[in-house]
């Protein structure tokens, strides 16, 4: 997840790794906007994009002519377009869709933090997020990136990977991401930890993400042996139950795998068949 605590955006963080042409200034306005500032004034954008003020006002411009962007007021907010693009994306959307409603009841029998996460490069992006408290909320967001050494689904997706030791290598090529105290910090500890996270299919941690709470993470699968997403639950530390916790994660897991593998198969009928 990108952190959002008010700061600028991951993006406007991470600015240096985003063209700087037309189209990476407007993609650096997009990720902008999070799940607690869904409108934002032009000198908001100009601050969190890292983008002049006058080249924002005119990329807006564009954006809204697209339907990128809508004018609210004297702000700006994310258009229908950038949704309707989002719902191409096929195989996330899938999980989207089928996860959410899983992700309702998680919440509503724990009490925890839920999300919904896939692989992107060498970190951890959420498709989805409900419940949780100010802090957890304040951490995480929709569409965000968070390291993958730090959080459960993190862990496990990297443990998971095929190409885990390769990207391992990638991630702690400079140095360890960190984000507590706690935050992994020895290699041969945290390859070790890969091991069992594979033999067990369960990645935690421990104030590794956010101090005062802790995180368990499941794969969900793609109807075979390869693990395409990871289903995880935040709750305080001070949390007990945790294995009749994780036996409700991996319930829920289940249900979203086959209900994925099943409209993925439906999917792929269509398409062989109406094309």
């Amino acid at each position: 997840m990108s952190v959002s605590t008010g700061e600028p955006s991951t993006t406007a963080q991470a600015a240096s790794t985003i063209p700087n042409s037309v189209l990476g200034k407007a993609f650096s306005i997009l990720s902008a906007f999070d799940d607690e500032s869904d409108t934002l004034r032009l000198v908001d954008l100009s601050q969190r994009s890292g983008v002049p003020k006058p080249s924002v006002y005119r990329l807006a411009q564009e954006l809204v002519s697209l339907g990128m962007l809508e004018r609210s007021g004297n702000a700006y907010r994310i258009g229908f377009n950038v949704f309707a693009l989002s719902q191409r994306v096929s195989s996330a959307s899938l999980l989207h869709k089928v996860g959410r409603p899983v992700l309702v009841d998680l919440v509503a029998m724990t009490r925890g933090t839920a999300h919904l996460a896939v692989l992107d490069g060498t970190g951890t992006y959420y498709l989805e997020k409900l419940g949780g408290t100010r802090s957890v909320h304040a951490l995480s967001r929709v569409g965000g990136h968070l390291p993958l050494t730090c959080t459960a689904s993190g862990k496990l997706l990297l443990a998971m990977s095929p190409r885990s030791d390769q990207l391992l290598d990638e991630v702690l090529a400079d140095r360890f991401p960190r984000l507590t105290p706690h935050s992994p910090h020895d290699r041969a500890l945290l390859r070790r930890e890969m091991d069992t996270i594979r033999s067990n299919r369960l990645a935690t941690e421990r104030e590794e993400t956010l101090m005062g709470f802790k995180s368990f993470a499941v794969p969900i699968y793609d109807g075979g042996d390869e693990a395409i997403a990871a289903l995880s639950l935040t709750v305080p530390i001070s949390h007990t139950g945790d294995t009749a916790l994780v036996k409700t994660l991996r319930l829920a897991s289940a249900g979203i795998t086959r209900q994925h593998t099943r409209l993925a198969m439906n999917d792929a009928w269509d398409r062989r068949h109406l094309a």
